[in-house]
């Protein structure tokens, strides 16, 4: 279970995915994204499986992305790693996304077989 930044940043260079579980715009929970990149400044990601989407072609077709901001805006809790607009106040108010990383292996990157798709058997 990821408990800080620094871990996050290990377990999205490996590309997993992830699912939106909370966000500033509510249309977008639920979605499940590929971390397509993952930098010192930002990390990517696209819709799963649908490459057309226009979240998937974005910047050039790396996806959506997120920069990363500073250790006291993210909060880390039962595997559901969340990131807000302010350092302090921590609620649905200032909530910009939050996540649980489905992929997720015990070194953080690198040598992980891609599951089958949500839903299926």
């Amino acid at each position: 279970m990821i408990k800080n930044l620094s871990q996050l940043k290990k377990v999205l260079a490996g590309k997993p995915r992830i699912e939106i579980t909370g966000h500033c715009l509510p249309e977008y929970v639920g979605q499940v994204r590929q971390v397509t990149l993952a930098n010192t400044a930002a990390f990517y990601s696209s819709m799963y499986d649908q490459p057309d989407h226009k979240i998937s072609r974005a910047n050039n077709g790396l996806g959506s992305q997120m920069m990363w901001s500073k250790a006291p805006f993210w909060v880390f809790r039962d595997g559901i790693c969340s990131i807000f607009d302010s350092d302090t106040e921590h609620d649905a108010k200032h909530l910009i996304m939050a996540f649980r990383v489905l992929d997720e292996t015990s070194q953080g990157a690198g040598h992980q077989q891609r599951p089958p798709p949500p839903g299926s058997p």
